[in-house]
């Protein structure tokens, strides 16, 4: 059971767990412990996910990154917020993980149908500001609760070769204005394109 005394942003990960398929038990690690696997090498500040050359950046915007969370093979997401997904906290997930078989809009449904299950969520518009220039981006946003707290979450989501770049974006709701503001920068900072050459 999720104690009350942990943080949201925790909290709301772990949930998302329960409806996600288990290849391993997941492994998170704060940015400062991380070291060099065959999933992740840190490259300066910030990490490069091996399998696929995807660079996950240092910040985005005025978010700082906090963990690193390996789910399983090639499966890896970096975990980025102002204050640490403290109570009023926003924060922003890239993951980037196999493909697998899916199409980008099964894995789109896949990924609403989560949402949905896990913060009892309803489609919702996307905040001001929130919008992705990518090619082939599926995208949806939702307003859920999580124990007893109002959420608005939203996931943009793209298939790079054998695999998928997604972005998850979640604020307490109704966000403030400056709340949506960083958050919005943070996901427009979010590298939704090709993949680098293989090294």
């Amino acid at each position: 059971m999720i104690g009350r005394a942990l943080p949201l942003a925790f909290a709301a990960g772990a949930a998302l767990l329960i409806a996600l398929p288990v290849h391993a038990q997941p492994v998170a690690t704060p940015v400062a412990e991380v070291v060099d696997s065959t999933d992740v090498q840190r490259d300066g500040e910030r990490f490069r996910h091996r399998p696929s050359g995807y660079v996950f950046p240092s910040s985005l915007g005025d978010m700082p990154a906090r963990k690193v969370t390996v789910f399983g093979p090639g499966d890896v997401s970096v975990t980025y917020s102002a204050t640490g997904g403290a109570t009023g906290d926003a924060w922003v997930d890239i993951f980037v993980y196999p493909a697998g078989d899916m199409t980008i809009a099964e894995t789109a449904d896949d990924i609403s149908a989560a949402i949905t299950d896990t913060f009892a969520a309803s489609p919702a518009l996307a905040p001001d500001g929130m919008a992705v220039s990518a090619t082939d981006l599926r995208s949806g946003w939702f307003d859920g609760r999580l124990r007893d707290k109002s959420l608005k979450t939203g996931y943009y989501v793209v298939k790079r070769g054998d695999w998928l770049i997604k972005i998850r974006a979640t604020m307490p709701s109704p966000p403030t204005p400056d709340l949506t503001v960083r958050t919005a920068a943070a996901v427009r900072a979010v590298n939704m394109g090709p993949l680098p050459p293989a090294r």
